[in-house]
């Protein structure tokens, strides 16, 4: 059985990344990409790297989990003529600081009051929001907690309402249901995630990409440091402090946008975000799922822009 094969995997195997990326590495990957240029800059105690590109108004990209500030590679330039984007790693993923201490957060909460003070330290007053499943649920909460600094906000694929865990695959849920997330979150590999992130992940016509698993393993499963911190970000930034019952605080305009064949976040979800959020626009993309930013960056580009227009 497919799914009895994977828990023995998780159960038995310990992955380890085959090729060991420094910083410098890292950042000439993005350098290689073009997607724009590296940076760093000081929020509170930590350094936090961002990917910064464009010109015109200020748009802060938040990616979801597992992922990093350059997860908006195929995004950024079709956008970039007309915005300038900052797109931050959030602290416990891609190359940003990973601390292990128990007085840090990594809570939707707690990064959101991060992505403020990213916007303070880079002298940001207002802002276009996109994020991207956890991402999401962080920019949603940056809306809520300094609305006069949020320009418009997009929602894509976004986790947040209470119902969404309850609608995950199967599999999923029993992982959850036996506290196995962090066992998970150590134990991903390479070879683990071509095995099994495409079924979840994409639309079963869009073939991962390489390039997508590299950025993976390359700035979140290179070592030890960065699996405590992938297993402290999923028991802590997932499925947790719902915001159904403060949507209708958002007066931003907001552009929900979901994925017809997403399983990780349903589509129902995106359209009870846009129910619950007054005013909202709501855009479901075909042929892709949860990482429809890979798989359809077109789509997602144009409803962006033509939204904020």
């Amino acid at each position: 059985m497919r799914y009895l094969s994977l828990f023995l995997l998780f159960a038995f195997t310990v992955g380890c990344a085959s090729v060991k990326y420094t910083t410098d590495d890292i950042r000439k990957e993005i350098a290689n990409a073009n997607v724009g240029t590296s940076n760093f800059v000081r929020v509170g105690d930590y350094n936090i790297h961002y990917v910064e590109a464009g010109r015109g108004e200020p748009m802060i990209m938040i990616h979801g989990w597992l992922c990093w500030g350059a997860y908006w590679k195929k995004i950024i330039p079709l956008i970039s003529n007309r915005y300038h984007v900052y797109a931050p790693d959030l602290l416990g993923h891609g190359i940003s600081d990973k601390p292990l201490g128990k007085e840090v957060s990594y809570g939707t909460d707690a990064q959101a009051e991060r992505i403020i003070a990213f916007m303070n330290a880079l002298g940001i007053r207002k802002a276009v929001l996109v994020g991207h499943s956890m991402g999401g649920e962080i920019a949603a909460k940056v809306t809520l907690a300094e609305p006069e600094r949020v320009k418009g906000l997009v929602l894509v694929c976004a986790a947040g309402m209470e119902q969404t865990p309850k609608l995950l695959p199967w599999y999923v849920r029993f992982f959850r249901a036996v506290h196995l997330e962090n066992a998970v979150a150590n134990m991903l590999d390479e070879g683990m995630i071509r095995r099994h992130v495409p079924s979840l992940m994409f639309y079963k016509e869009n073939r991962m990409p390489d390039e997508f698993v590299k950025d993976i393993v390359m700035t979140n499963l290179k070592d030890k440091t960065d699996r405590k911190a992938m297993s402290r970000v999923t028991r802590e930034g997932l499925f947790r402090n719902f915001l159904d019952s403060r949507c209708g605080e958002i007066k931003a305009p907001t552009l929900v946008i979901s994925a017809k064949y997403d399983i990780v976040v349903k589509p129902a979800m995106g359209e009870r975000y846009s129910s619950l959020i007054p005013g909202s626009q709501y855009v479901c993309i075909d042929r892709a799922a949860h990482m429809v930013p890979w798989e359809q960056p077109d789509q997602v580009a144009a409803a962006i822009v033509v939204f904020m227009k």
